[in-house]
């Protein structure tokens, strides 16, 4: 047991440098096993050693230290697409045909709503494409449509992020694998604290929490990376209009009665104006301008008679 613990702690401190495991608990646990903390300088030393020899030469496949080889690199792929087509839904039926032909899904669709009868409607997708037929899916796509307005892929490697999460499985399964044991040796002894055996786990649920988010996230990634997204957008040709409208027909007589409706509504207009200058504005004048009319009218009187009267001229 004493060589489970010590291997356990090293084990522990190892990982805490990259996932913020404390191992403080667990050398508490040893010395209440009357353990010592001294040799895990040396498991440590020669669990690290063994991790570089693993892990430092070189590999024809993979390259040096480890590094994928170009053709295991992850990579994730999105692109985008802006098409015309003459019939947007029949474009739309053949690119479905093209994805489900190709093992790819349609992960969401809009269609814009239309007027006419025979109005062809904006339509947007967002697919999802096996990688390694994405070139030759893409090439299909295009000759669907009768023109390419524009198209762009962007490409993000992330082959590190996988070395990344498998580099910490390994040790998180590790470490999960030695605390189930030290749980069970915890168990066997009878004279051990109860208070260390909810430590330990303690730290097992929390391993394992770690452990189901590490791989969660590489399911997204290995999601991302067998499959591609491309959004797709098709819309109608413009066409040309012609000099002389044809639908709706031309109709004369619509047109005239439209012009007395708008007269008769004008001139409704004009009669609604007077009546309301003649019951409302003139009043108001008549009420707040005449005395001041009137006032202003006695004082050019007073005016006028005070003025000295020029003699006339003989």
């Amino acid at each position: 047991m004493k060589k489970r613990i010590v291997a356990l702690l090293a084990l522990v401190m190892v990982i805490g440098a990259c996932s913020g495991t404390d191992a403080s608990e667990f050398q508490s646990i040893s010395s209440d096993l009357g353990e010592s903390g001294a040799p895990t300088t040396t498991a440590a030393s020669s669990e690290t050693t063994a991790a570089g020899e693993s892990d430092g030469g070189t590999d024809e496949e993979s390259g040096p230290a480890g590094v994928p080889a170009a053709s295991d690199r992850k990579v994730i792929y999105e692109g985008q697409m802006q098409l015309e087509a003459a019939d947007t839904r029949a474009a739309f039926d053949r690119i479905i045909a093209l994805v489900q032909g190709s093992g790819g899904f349609v992960a969401a669709t809009s269609i814009g709503d239309t007027t006419e009868k025979d109005e062809q409607p904006t339509i947007s997708l967002t697919l999802r494409l096996p990688a390694d037929s994405l070139t030759a899916t893409l090439t299909q796509i295009r000759a669907v449509a009768d023109r390419v307005v524009t198209e762009s892929l962007q490409s993000q490697d992330v082959t590190d992020q996988f070395v990344d999460i498998e580099a910490q499985l390994r040790n998180l399964t590790a470490l999960e694998t030695e605390l189930l044991a030290l749980l069970a040796e915890l168990r066997d002894n009878n004279n051990a604290d109860p208070s260390k055996l909810l430590q330990v786990f303690d730290q097992i649920r929390a391993t394992r929490g770690e452990i189901e988010q590490l791989e969660g996230r590489r399911q997204m990634l290995e999601n991302l990376v067998s499959l591609a997204t491309l959004q797709i957008g098709i819309v109608p040709l413009p066409a040309s209009a012609p000099i002389v409208p044809t639908d709706p027909a031309w109709e004369p007589a619509a047109q005239a009665k439209g012009a007395l409706r708008d007269l008769v509504e004008a001139l409704q207009g004009l009669g609604d104006g007077l009546i309301r200058i003649g019951l409302y504005t003139l009043p108001i004048l008549v009420i707040v301008v005449g005395p001041l009319a009137l006032i202003g009218w006695f004082i050019w009187k007073r005016v006028k008679r005070r003025a000295p009267q020029t003699p006339a001229s003989v």
